[in-house]
């Protein structure tokens, strides 16, 4: 474990199965702490013979934003940004997160890796498969999307969970909380058991571990400045694998048929009953499924 200092970021990061040569490199989505990626499931990855690198992105966790300059503070809502874009300034792109993945691997001395991206993450892989191919053995995108615009969107109200909270942690515990439980419930899926109980324990944990000086809003800024490009996905000529569920609400079947039918060597395989999370039960069946493709390509 450990950080790395880049020009716009400080990055932190752990490695799990280091003594593995076949590095897997874990990419977070939106303010998703890399906790998220859980130790039962890192360390069956490890078990199949992988070297698992996970980090907190930037402004999520332990890793911070470095600001320097006039997009430092950013003194509008989302609401404003999303009438008004061209006023505001956006600190940092999805293209510099996946800058940030080259880095991480550059300072760690490695020269090529397979990349696993779980929704914005996955938007974030694509984007570095496209621009450094050579660094890209395989990519995997777990109930993600394109962000072409022409898809299908989340519902509004879903989308007012995920990116608005009513409560501040430290001043409200208690509401802000419930209302990330309630999210997470209704992004479920309804196959698999969602224990609350863990959930608020992880959220207490994520809020504990996280650094006073992220901003989850420039993520927020970050994904909806994103300006969709289809050569992205047509230029990705790595092994490809796409895992999608059936029941996610955020981004629905058509965001995984799209990437099937976009990207030149893509696999799809489509989970039933699995929403916009990855339940423990599914944890053999992914690892089988991530292992066994990568093994496919080499």
């Amino acid at each position: 474990m450990g950080y790395i200092d880049l020009k716009n970021a400080t990055i932190y990061y752990e490695i799990f199965g280091v003594e593995n040569k076949e590095t897997l490199v874990l990419v977070s989505g939106l303010n998703t702490q890399m906790t998220r990626w859980e130790a039962p499931f890192l360390n069956m990855l490890a078990e199949e013979g992988f070297r698992v690198i996970c980090f907190d992105n930037r402004d999520c966790g332990k890793s911070t934003f470095k600001t320097s300059g006039p997009n430092d503070t950013i003194n509008f809502s989302l609401n404003d940004f999303l009438h008004y874009p061209e006023k505001y300034p956006v600190p940092y792109s999805l293209l510099d997160m996946a800058d940030d993945i080259k880095n991480l691997l550059h300072s760690l001395g490695i020269r090529s890796a397979h990349i696993v991206g779980r929704s914005m993450g996955g938007i974030i892989a694509q984007l570095f498969a496209s621009r450094y191919p050579a660094m890209t053995q395989t990519l995997t995108l777990l109930m993600s999307s394109s962000f072409n615009p022409a898809l299908p969107k989340a519902d509004d109200a879903l989308i007012g969970k995920m990116t608005n909270s009513t409560a501040n942690f430290q001043d409200d515990r208690q509401t802000s909380i419930n209302e990330k439980v309630d999210f997470m419930r209704a992004v479920y899926g309804n196959k698999y058991y969602f224990n609350e109980e863990k959930e608020c324990r992880l959220i207490i944990e994520d809020e504990n571990r996280k650094s006073p000086f992220v901003r989850p809003f420039r993520q927020i800024v970050a994904l909806l400045s994103y300006q969709y490009n289809s050569h992205v996905l047509s230029r990705l000529h790595v092994p490809t694998l796409a895992i999608h569920g059936d029941e996610d609400p955020l981004f629905n079947m058509e965001h995984a048929f799209d990437l099937k039918n976009t990207i030149p060597y893509c696999e799809l395989i489509i989970k039933n009953g699995m929403g916009h999370a990855i339940p423990d039960s599914l944890y053999p069946s992914l690892v089988k499924d991530i292992s066994d493709f990568i093994a496919k390509t080499e």
